[in-house]
């Protein structure tokens, strides 16, 4: 008797352990498979829904820099992204004339940019986009200089303000480094409409000469293609 309660212990003890062994050498299932974790490679890019910021360097001529600018940004999905942007580019020139009188001259324009971005697929880690944006200025040039009245050298000035107002298409591509932080470059290629100018000038006898006080002013528009290539790096919070 107790050598068949042995025998009947024994059996029922390989029995579980060949059934747990079946378990562990079955193959997974799909739903197993598809929920294995994913590789990370893929998540340097941001999701949908953050905000972001950009620092960047407008390229003048001969590629020197030409004043700089800073975009906010929200993205709405994995394409598409709001935009807004707020460039500054100052030029000074200084210097004497023929006549070793002395002149500089300052021009300063300020623009507020808010647009839309439409971002390509691309790789784990460059981002090729497009998108436009309206443009909405404001440019003022201070110009002082040094003349000769009357056997005296006395400074005079020419101040002028000029609102302007256009659009921008642009494209560009951004290369993550790291999670959520990236540099880029964008060239962008649009037109600037500049209404009146509103000057002030002062002249050599110290008369100030204000173009509101002129009802015979004229009531001009110029229109002017605009190039913007820039450099810059951004980051995603």
């Amino acid at each position: 008797m107790k050598k068949l309660i042995f025998a009947s212990a024994a059996l029922c003890a390989a029995a579980t352990i060949s059934a747990q062994e079946v378990v562990e050498a079955q193959p997974q299932t799909q739903s197993q498979v598809e929920e294995a974790p994913v590789s990370t490679a893929k998540n340097f890019k941001p999701g949908s829904e953050r905000f972001g910021a950009e620092a960047g360097l407008y390229l003048g001529s001969g590629f020197g820099l030409n004043g700089g600018n800073l975009n906010f940004n929200f993205t709405l999905s994995d394409e598409w992204m709001i935009r807004l942007g707020f460039d500054l580019t100052v030029v000074k020139n200084a210097g004497t004339d023929d006549d070793e009188r002395k002149y500089h001259n300052t021009e300063t324009n300020f623009n507020v940019k808010p647009g839309i971005v439409y971002s390509f697929s691309g790789t784990d880690r460059l981002e090729p986009y497009v998108g436009a944006e309206f443009v909405f200025g404001l440019g003022s040039n201070c110009e002082y200089k040094e003349v000769e009245l009357e056997e005296k050298v006395v400074d005079t000035s020419n101040k002028t303000r000029t609102p302007s107002y256009g659009g921008n298409a642009f494209t560009g591509f951004n290369f993550y480094v790291a999670k959520d932080l990236y540099i880029g470059a964008e060239v962008g290629f649009g037109f600037v409409i500049t209404p009146d100018k509103h000057t002030v000038i002062t002249d050599e006898e110290g008369k100030v000469n204000d173009s509101k006080d002129n009802k015979a002013k004229s009531h001009t528009t110029v229109i002017n293609p605009v190039v913007t290539p820039s450099v810059r790096v951004g980051w995603k919070f």
